[in-house]
């Protein structure tokens, strides 16, 4: 029994997008998109995870994901704000 195509596509994006994490010095706003990015790869994956246990894992790191981008967004924004 070979692994799902659609398995295979999304822990390839997952890779690529993981690979593509920025530098610490790139700035706050930087890695909130690169979290997002995250997320929506995770949401991507969950559709074809084949256990539920692990579906639901990764909609839950996605929505972890999405939570601190929107909160490195506004701690960035009340920095430069002050």
């Amino acid at each position: 029994m070979g692994v799902d195509p659609a398995l295979k596509v999304a822990l390839h994006q997952l890779r690529a997008v993981r690979s593509q994490r920025p530098a610490d010095a790139a700035g706050p706003c930087v890695f909130a998109g690169w979290r997002d990015g995250m997320a929506d790869v995770l949401d991507a994956l969950a559709e074809v995870l084949p256990f539920e246990e692990d579906r639901v894992r990764a909609r839950m790191e996605a929505d972890a994901a999405r939570v601190e981008a929107a909160e490195l967004r506004a701690s960035a924004r009340t920095s430069h704000d002050s």
